[in-house]
């Protein structure tokens, strides 16, 4: 038996030390999903045989989600961004900080990406990372601001949106000296887009700037549809206006811009074509809402990637699959889920983050680095979120199941939820990889949150409605996770809730 192994030894040397072959997962952009990815993925996690590669034009990537709270001066920009290359040299991930601006897909066996890099002489040179899997995790970009005349001229946009925050400080900076030269009248600010981006910061203006100008700034939103965010209850919707009345920001509706000059935004009614106006402004933020990045469109026309006809989000099926490549997956608002009769889920942080588990699975399973199993995992988007909307005050407005909440507790859990999600990627607070681990790390990022049996209907439906500063939002947070889990539950607390609400809404804000 000894002499026929070393004879098959002899004869079979590269099989008998056979390793298995190298699987290069590349991520494209270091969005809200990928940060999770990047994290489970780590060194110590991972197949020694798998190599993970992060591409991505910056170094840090914000959180969408605290970024008005950041404008407001709640936070400061640090606090609002993933530094995701050192969460890659944490993770033992290559970063290649560059701009994708194609991929190789000719050979499959030697896939690539292409990427636009800066040599040490600062020349722009192309270089290629091959790669088995690919992921898209972009986010998107901001709609119309390069198809409406002068818009991306005279306007703030909120992408990116680091320079989104540079610019309105540079916006202070000078309302400071102007104020202080004497050469100062008035500020009058224009936010283009009556979506949540919008709402917010119109409110992130008047919290950071009230103090400073008081009666010499006016806010004015405006937006192309009948009402702010329609599909909301009408409890809710009573709730915002009334945020927006005690915050003073005039909401025009029905309204959409034609061009932007230097000092007036020019825009006719969508019910009336012929009915016209020139609304002047000293400053504009433009917030219409998501629109792809050319690289979808660009890949589309190269590489035949399956984006959506008028839009361009990539197309995925219900495993982030590309519908056209199955070695490409995304996720987040890149992406458009394609999945029998389902509706592809809302432009919103919420469902990229939830995404990011099933992300880990399925690239670690397609690219055979998963020991469980080899089938895909289906994503679930949830058919509808927590909404949390910081008025810039150390108050929020929410909404959930239907019923609208406020007050500081509200503002306090939100705070709460975003911070827990940020200091997942803090490479600070992250444990030193010394031991080899097993499993990916695949459980949604407030899953281990324990809590106490459910309240009491009857005090449950008090507690949501309380607008007082003495609320516990930890209990609260509770009371909306148990209604989550359980129907019974929250139909009995909703039905408290609706009662009351129609007693005490005109007292609550």
């Amino acid at each position: 038996m000894r002499l026929l192994s070393l004879i098959i030894w002899f004869a079979y040397p590269a099989a008998a030390m056979m390793t298995p072959p190298t699987k290069n997962v590349v991520l494209i952009g270091g969005g809200h999903a990928h940060v999770q990815v990047i994290k489970a993925l780590n060194v110590n996690t991972r197949p020694s045989n798998v190599k993970v590669t992060l591409i991505d034009i910056q170094s840090a990537a914000s959180y969408s989600g605290m970024v008005p709270g950041c404008v407001s001066k709640l936070y400061t920009l640090p606090q609002v961004q993933i530094q995701i290359g050192p969460l890659a040299e944490w993770a033992g991930i290559d970063f290649v900080q560059g701009k994708v601006v194609g991929m190789s897909l000719e050979d499959e066996e030697k896939k690539t990406v292409q990427v636009e890099v800066s040599d040490e002489n600062g020349e722009v040179i192309m270089k290629d990372v091959p790669f088995d899997a690919v992921s898209v995790d972009i986010g998107s970009t901001t709609r119309d601001f390069n198809r409406i005349p002068g818009a991306s001229q005279y306007c703030i946009s909120t992408r990116p949106i680091s320079d989104l925050v540079v610019r309105v400080q540079k916006e202070e900076e000078l309302l400071k000296e102007r104020l202080k030269n004497g050469t100062f009248k008035a500020a009058h600010f224009v936010v283009v887009g009556g979506g949540p981006a919008g709402i917010e910061l119109s409110l992130a203006i008047r919290a950071r700037f009230n103090d400073m100008l008081d009666s010499n700034l006016s806010i004015t939103l405006i937006d192309s549809s009948d009402g702010l965010l329609v599909h909301e209850a009408s409890a809710c919707r009573k709730a915002l206006e009334d945020v927006m009345s005690k915050y003073n920001i005039d909401v025009r509706f029905s309204l959409l811009v034609d061009e932007v000059t230097s000092s007036h935004v020019h825009v006719h009614s969508s019910k009336d074509r012929s009915s016209r106006e020139k609304m002047p402004y000293t400053h504009i933020i433009w917030a219409t809402g998501a629109e792809a990045h050319d690289l979808s469109w660009s890949l589309n026309k190269e590489c035949g990637l399956a984006v959506s006809e008028t839009r361009g989000w990539i197309q995925v099926n219900g495993y982030l699959q590309s519908l056209s490549h199955p070695y490409i997956f995304a996720a987040g608002d890149c992406c458009e889920i394609v999945n029998g009769n389902k509706k592809s889920p809302p432009k919103a942080g919420v469902y990229a983050v939830r995404s990011g588990p099933i992300l880990i699975e399925n690239l670690t399973r397609f690219v055979g680095a998963n020991k469980s199993t080899q089938e895909l995992e289906p994503y679930h988007p949830q058919d509808d979120f927590l909404k949390l909307l910081m008025c810039g005050d150390g108050t929020a407005l929410g909404f959930r199941f239907g019923i609208p909440l406020y007050g500081k507790w509200v503002w306090k859990l939100k705070d709460y939820i975003d911070v827990m999600f940020m200091d997942l990627f803090d490479v600070t607070k992250l444990p030193k990889l010394d031991e080899k681990k097993d499993e990916y790390d695949t459980a949604q990022y407030d899953a281990a949150i324990e809590r106490p049996p459910p309240m009491a209907v009857d005090k449950a439906a008090e507690l949501l409605l309380r607008t007082d500063d003495d609320v516990d939002f930890h209990r609260a947070w509770n009371v909306l996770r148990d209604m989550m889990a359980d129907d019974k539950y929250k139909n009995d607390v909703l039905a408290i809730a609706s009662v009351s609400l129609g007693k005490q809404r005109s007292e609550i804000i």
